[in-house]
C-alpha cells in the first residue's frame, strides 16, 4: 500500500509517524463511514416494512371487526388470527431482508457496469 511503503517516513534515522497517522486516521475515517452507511441501508427497508404494516394490520383489523356476525359463526378463530400473524410475519422479516437484497443487487450491477 502507498502509506505503508512510503520511504519519506524515515528522515534522518528517525521514523516520521505524523503521516502514517494521518493515513491510518483516513482509513479509519472510511471504516467509521462504511459501517454507519450499511447499518442505515439495511435499517431502511426495515422501517419502509414497519410503517406499511401499521395501515395494513389496521385495515384488516377494522374489516374483521365489522364482519357480520356470521362470518365469526362460519370461520375458526386460528384461521383469522393465522391470517394475521401471517401477514404481519411477511411485512416484518421476509420483505425488509428480501427488499435490502434487491437494493444491494442492484448496486451490484450498477457498479459493475460503470
Amino acid at each position: 500500500a502507498e502509506w505503508s511503503n512510503n520511504k519519506d517516513m524515515v528522515v534522518n534515522g528517525t521514523v516520521n509517524t505524523q503521516l502514517r497517522d494521518m493515513y491510518l486516521g483516513v482509513y479509519g475515517g472510511l471504516g467509521i463511514g462504511q459501517a454507519i452507511s450499511s447499518f442505515f441501508a439495511d435499517l431502511m427497508p426495515y422501517l419502509a416494512c414497519w410503517r406499511a404494516a401499521r395501515p395494513i394490520h389496521a385495515l384488516l383489523l377494522d374489516n374483521v371487526l365489522k364482519a357480520p356476525l356470521q362470518f365469526f359463526e362460519v370461520t375458526p378463530t386460528g384461521r383469522i388470527l393465522s391470517r394475521f400473524s401471517k401477514d404481519v410475519d411477511i411485512l416484518d422479516t421476509s420483505l425488509p431482508s428480501q427488499t435490502s437484497d434487491v437494493i444491494y443487487c442492484a448496486f451490484e450491477v450498477l457498479g459493475t457496469l460503470f
